[in-house]
């Protein structure tokens, strides 16, 4: 009779059971309408727990489903996902559905790649990473992740935001951090339309953010920081421990005293080694060219080489052991730096900096944002900043990889936040001084002489590093200018403690200027035209920012052709715009034609609204830098 019961139990509940296991998942025509607008793809659902066990332990789980709706979004559907000997992945599953949610396929464990993440620059690193391609190539599809990553310390408790790339948009996201009631963390929350949730459950705290129909972001010229218009969270943890080291976040000071604790130790440096820096010191110097001999000894000696091991890539190894080797990254490069300063009597100090394109910063929040170290060594009058892991760079020179933000100087007493230094529109200058032989074909021969300042120093630098054929190549490509022929040219990086580089030119343009009729119509701002405009925007999304304040200074001597006369040259133009300054001018001296142009931009965060004032302003500076001076045949 049983036999019997479990056979009609079997007929009576089939369907139900069919149905279930055709029910589609996720279908593409469930997403908003909304949600559709200017998405390449859509976050459909994301969970997050992330779990404080101790303050040597977090259990982080995760669930998402993202649908790829075109191609231009496949590679937003990719896994990958990164850990070390301080963390392991695990329990990952994948799962791709098609456009109307049916199943394609479960990822299987074959299907999971495992590789090391050595990047191009490193010699090595204990860094892995998990990797899952669906490999789908028709669209739409959607994948459903969900995998597990534990952690050996609670440093690595981490916020999250809304911004999973631009024309990316997010159906439903939430968040949760569960924690000891015997421990606390420190959060910042910005754009949510509701704050987080805290309550008490099972004798832990459980806070929780939810967010829901995200639009998708397209990118806009001059957009400000993510961190001014996208909803997120910060997230850090007040007290953590990492291979034996205790440390916390309650206040730069506190994250200093971690990172010193951290270099402890490893500041010796052989004696012979001494004796040979001493021997290049003498009492004449003053202290300026006492660092710099110190620093360029040290930069001729070692060279930089990415080793990201050791405790999270937070720890440099021994000053002695670069000594020996004559290599090491930037933490060890730094440490070696200070280390033969601070022997020969300088508070030098080991400083972090996030390099790169800037961020956003809250110096209210404390967190480790940072990814590069310098030095730094404050004098009486003076503050000496010196990039280690450069040996073209000279001393106290900082580019654009990490000028006019905070950094964190690491002191015994506990760390300091202090910013590093910014360019002036002044000191951040390109000029441009040319003589120009004009023939009567129209053709031209150009001497002329770009000179850069500032941070664009640094952007011209790789010039010198390159063999000549490459060196070439890149100058050509570099010269906008239509039918131009380089016959010679010549580099020279100035290095002092503010450097300029020369780049000297001669070119031929066999069709320089224009003829109609009698008449010849000569270019007065060849090298240096502003011909790129972005669109206007009726609808703006996000707040405009200008990164650096630059300035622009052309001066160009046009020589003209025997049997031509000017007729005509254009007017001086003066534009005045809280966004900078623009001025032009011509005049006629002598039989030579002397074009003179000067352009400020002021760096400066702006609203949405004045994003189209900007635009009209570039506008007017690239109408005006399309002059020419008009000749015309004598008698």
């Amino acid at each position: 009779m049983r036999r019997h019961f479990k056979y009609l139990f079997i007929i009576m509940f089939l369907p139900t059971l069919l149905w279930a296991k055709k029910t589609p998942k996720y279908p593409v025509a469930d997403i908003p309408a909304e949600l559709l607008k200017n998405a390449d793809a859509v976050i459909r659902d994301k969970s997050t727990v992330l779990e404080i066990v101790s303050d040597s332990k977090i259990i982080f789980e995760e669930k998402y489903v993202i649908t790829v709706l075109k191609e231009s979004g496949v590679d937003k559907a990719l896994f990958r996902r990164g850990y070390d000997k301080l963390s392991g992945i695990s329990n990952i599953e994948a799962v791709i559905y098609d456009g109307e949610g049916k199943k394609i396929k479960t990822i299987s464990n074959d299907e999971i790649k495992d590789f090391t993440s050595i990047s191009g620059f490193s010699l090595y690193e204990d860094n892995r990473v998990k990797l899952i391609d669906p490999m789908q190539s028709e669209y739409p599809f959607t994948v459903e992740y969900s995998y597990a990553k534990k952690y050996n310390s609670a440093y690595y408790v981490r916020g999250w935001d809304a911004f999973y790339g631009y024309n990316t948009a997010v159906e439903k996201h939430n968040f949760k951090i569960v924690y000891p009631l015997d421990y606390d963390i420190h959060y910042k929350e910005f754009h949510l339309k509701a704050p987080g949730k805290k309550e008490e459950v099972d004798g832990k705290y459980e806070l929780s953010w939810s967010l829901s129909n995200w639009k998708a972001p397209v990118k806009e010229y001059f957009s400000d920081y993510n961190e001014t218009w996208v909803p997120g969270v910060k997230i850090a943890p007040s007290s953590f421990k990492l291979e034996g080291y205790s440390g916390n976040l309650n206040s730069w000071e506190d994250f200093g005293r971690f990172t010193y604790s951290l270099n402890q130790g490893k500041d010796f440096i052989p004696e012979e080694t001494l004796k040979k820096v001493e021997g290049l010191l003498n009492e004449q110097m003053d202290d300026y060219q006492k660092i710099s001999t110190i620093y360029n000894y040290s930069q001729g000696k070692n060279r930089y080489i990415s080793i990201q091991v050791g405790i999270g890539g937070l720890q440099p190894f021994e000053a002695e052991t670069v000594d020996r080797l004559s290599y090491g990254d930037c933490k060890a490069l730094s440490n070696y730096t200070v280390s033969l300063l601070r022997h020969f009597g300088y508070d030098a100090y080991y400083t972090l900096v996030h390099a790169g394109e800037q961020t956003y910063e809250d110096k209210s929040f404390v967190s480790d944002y940072f990814n590069h170290i310098i030095a730094c060594v404050p004098l009486q009058n003076d503050t000496i900043w010196l990039e280690c892991t450069n040996s073209y760079v000279p001393c106290g020179y900082l580019g654009d990889f990490t000028d006019d933000r905070y950094v964190l100087l690491v002191k015994e007493s506990g760390g300091e936040l202090v910013r590093t230094p910014k360019f002036s529109a002044n000191e951040n200058n390109q000029s441009t001084n040319a003589k120009v032989l004009v023939g009567a074909d129209g053709s031209a021969e150009v001497d002329v002489t770009l000179t850069y300042k500032g941070g664009l120093f640094g952007d011209q630098l790789s010039l010198v590093q390159m063999d000549e054929t490459d060196r070439r190549k890149k100058i050509i490509k570099s010269i906008d200018l239509p039918h131009f022929e380089l016959k010679e040219y010549n580099v020279v990086a100035h290095s002092a403690r503010k450097p300029s580089f020369d780049k000297e030119l001669k070119l031929t343009m066999p069709k320089y200027a224009s003829h109609v009729g009698s008449r010849m119509f000569v270019p007065l701002n060849p090298m240096n035209k502003s011909d790129w405009i972005p669109p206007y925007s009726r609808s703006r999304k996000t707040p405009m920012m200008i990164s650096r304040d630059y300035s622009e200074n052309d001066t160009l001597v046009y020589q003209i052709p025997e049997g031509f006369k000017l007729e005509a040259l254009p007017k001086a133009v003066e534009l005045n715009s809280e966004f900078g300054v623009y001025q032009s001018s011509s005049k006629f001296e002598g039989g030579s034609i002397l074009y003179h142009r000067e352009l400020v931009i002021n760096k400066g965060h702006y609203p949405k609204e004045k994003y189209n004032e900007f635009v009209e302003f570039l506008e007017k500076i690239a109408k005006h830098d399309e002059a020419k001076a008009v000749l015309v045949k004598g008698s």
